[in-house]
């Protein structure tokens, strides 16, 4: 391998940890100490937690080449879930206990209803997506009745969410453990190798032998799974459980997994890109809060920074295509 290759080779394996190192420096230089407080950096990952634990299951679906545009919903109804169940038994350990696990039912079952449906009937993921988040929405609404529902019994649930060890919240720590063992089944076994190639090509990927729609009906639950334990969390956070809960949290989901590199085209992305997208729409805010920056001009900042980190990895996967078709004519010639 020659030393230019091996230069590409490492700025395109650096390039994103380069980013989000300067994007670090800029902020602490304007914002000094008190950005790079261990306080602010650990409010920073907690403030992202939920997003990425929610992205390391829904990485599945897009790498599929897939889309589901239900987990805002879901969310917010398994987070409902969850406080109905716990109220339910009295606030008590094995209410939560309970709760928790009914809540990752309600994600498991949503998920494998999405996958049968795309993969039987062959309607598009975007329509079965976008029918089913009007119905979570809905079951939110009618189970609360359209009102917040507060839950801050027991203890355990509470701590879920606001809990510290080492100085760093619980959640932190959950969107560790997903996010491994996310890349351990994508990296380290036969289904994760199953879910690049399907997502590469569905076609030759059947051809081969590969089963497509169990493999595509498994994706679409490990994204309701994560979804639910993010809305368990996300109640534990808050406290409270109500139809909104979760709001936005879609386009953020999508725009942390695009920041990281994850193809929505399918059969290109990793956990680590995504998680890093996801730090890195956290630092963003954060950012803009120390600096005072008006709500009114913060969406347009961020607007052109994800507009730039999208710009600037589609310029990097360009010039590596360029790379591989020239390779290929070479060998050909």
């Amino acid at each position: 391998m020659s030393e230019k290759l091996k230069a590409n080779l490492n700025w395109s394996k650096m390039s994103k940890p380069l980013i989000l190192l300067a994007f670090i420096l800029v902020l602490w230089i304007l914002r000094g100490s008190a950005f790079m407080s261990v306080g602010n950096i650990a409010n920073v990952l907690w403030s992202v937690s939920v997003i990425g634990i929610m992205v390391c299951g829904t990485i599945f679906v897009f790498l599929l080449g897939g889309i589901d545009l239900s987990i805002a919903t879901l969310c917010g109804f398994c987070a409902v879930v969850t406080v109905e169940v716990i109220h339910a038994f009295g606030d008590s350990v094995g209410g939560l206990l309970i709760a928790v696990i009914a809540a990752i039912a309600v994600g498991a079952a949503a998920g494998c209803v999405h996958g049968i449906i795309i993969t039987t009937f062959k309607v598009p993921a975007f329509l079965v997506t976008f029918a089913t988040q009007s119905i979570f929405l809905g079951l939110s609404m009618v189970v609360t009745n359209n009102k917040i529902v507060s839950c801050t019994e027991p203890a355990a649930f509470t701590a879920i969410g606001s809990m510290k060890i080492l100085g760093f919240p619980l959640p932190i720590y959950f969107m560790i453990m997903i996010a491994a063992a996310s890349w351990f089944v994508l990296r380290k076994t036969v289904f994760g190798r199953y879910v690049y190639s399907v997502g590469g090509n569905a076609t030759a990927s059947e051809i081969s032998g590969i089963n497509v729609k169990k493999v595509t009906i498994i994706c679409y639950i490990l994204s309701g799974v994560t979804t639910a334990i993010g809305g368990i969390i996300l109640a534990s956070m808050t406290q409270q459980a109500m139809a909104s809960t979760g709001a936005g949290y879609t386009n953020d989901v999508i725009t942390a997994g695009v920041i990281g590199g994850v193809s929505l085209l399918g059969g290109e992305g990793t956990v680590l890109g995504a998680i890093y997208g996801a730090v890195l729409m956290g630092l963003l805010n954060n950012g803009l809060n120390l600096m005072s920056v008006p709500s009114t001009e913060a969406g347009l900042v961020k607007g052109i920074v994800i507009i730039v980190a999208v710009a600037f990895d589609a310029l990097q996967h360009a010039d590596q295509s360029r790379k591989k078709v020239k390779k290929i004519v070479k060998k050909a010639s």
